[in-house]
């Protein structure tokens, strides 16, 4: 079995996951959606450079990276869930950058953003 890697938005409370570790990206990072064109979405290049841009927010994603491994060390097929406002953006950048450094360390990972609709990349 994968580690399971989730993004979402707290705006749909009836839609938070179940998860070994959930982490609350609203007040760790600001919204970047004024800073990126209308539709652009987690998975767009320009929204991932938008989030990581900052010497903080890369502090954050370190943190995570950091608590994931704690739990992956007593639950190997953890659920990781990432949470934002509307789970496009945030939560979506740290979900792929958390599965993608899993993967380099050969584990078995599956994503799964529940709130976003994919649609034609930027």
């Amino acid at each position: 079995m994968a580690i399971r890697v989730l993004s979402f938005g707290f705006k749909y409370p009836s839609d938070i996951p179940q998860a070994d570790l959930c982490i609350d990206l609203r007040r760790r990072l600001a919204n970047p959606r004024n800073h990126l064109p209308k539709g652009a979405i987690g998975t767009d290049a320009i929204v991932r450079e938008t989030v990581l841009a900052s010497d903080s927010n890369r502090r954050v994603l370190t943190s995570c990276f950091e608590r994931v491994r704690k739990v992956l060390r007593t639950q190997p097929e953890a659920v990781i869930a990432f949470g934002c406002k509307s789970g496009i953006h945030r939560s979506v950048v740290f979900a792929e950058e958390i599965a993608s450094h899993l993967r380099k360390q050969a584990h078995a990972v599956e994503v799964k953003h529940i709130h976003l609709r994919e649609r034609p990349r930027l």
